[in-house]
């Protein structure tokens, strides 16, 4: 038996265990069991996205100089390119961070596990006002939409002149999906993304009284 393999068994029978022994029926367990998951990710992600953060802000006062060097350079593309990554050390800024990068492909199985598990799963299942976890449910696909804007609105240092198109691709994208998949996979993306958007702010008040206080500079 391959590691995948054990990993679809161990999320099958977490929510076996969910819905059965402690008797949460099977639209609850998906919600339990996805939060159970993303607390055990989170010392993954939590780190992965102050990291973000951090090197969001820092990019962000970064950008006044970087345009002052693109106006004084804009005809010595090797000179712009040179002093630019000269102000990237300066700050400890790397133009790619391969550890956020390794961070979020180590994560992908996992979560990508508890869509191989729960796009066959629901029929007949009642949840709520669903009569069929197994088939999409509208309103539902709505839900994950609005907890898809809902996750990305609560990052306040997404860049002004793409916020609009940040917040509305993934939405859009997110409804598409929730009406194509089942039910029962619309309620662990609405989760998921309640839980990154809580994640989100929280992370974001921490770093800010850090900054107040000092212990974190920027």
């Amino acid at each position: 038996m391959n590691l995948w393999t054990l990993w679809l068994d161990t999320l099958r029978s977490l929510l076996d265990g969910l819905t059965i022994e402690a008797g949460l029926g099977l639209g609850l367990s998906i919600i339990v069991g996805t939060i159970l998951l993303r607390v055990l990710l989170l010392p993954i992600s939590w780190s992965l996205a102050y990291r973000a953060c951090v090197r969001q802000k820092k990019m962000a006062k970064l950008q006044p100089d970087l345009q002052r060097l693109k106006d004084r350079h804009a005809k010595q593309p090797d000179v712009y390119m040179k002093e630019m990554t000269a102000l990237y050390r300066q700050h400890d800024l790397a133009f790619v961070d391969g550890r956020s990068i390794l961070g979020a492909l180590l994560q992908m199985p996992i979560l990508l596990g508890m869509f191989r598990v729960l796009r066959n799963v629901g029929e007949g299942v009642r949840f709520l006002w669903i009569p069929n976890l197994l088939r999409p449910d509208v309103f539902l696909a709505l839900i994950a939409g609005a907890t898809t804007a809902l996750m990305m609105l609560a990052n306040p240092d997404m860049p002004e002149q793409m916020r609009l198109l940040m917040i509305a691709i993934p939405t859009v994208l997110a409804i598409v999906a929730a009406l194509n998949f089942c039910s029962a996979l619309a309620v662990y993306w609405a989760t998921s993304n309640s839980f990154s958007a809580v994640q989100t702010l929280v992370l974001h008040a921490v770093i800010n009284r850090r900054l107040r206080a000092g212990t974190l500079t920027i």
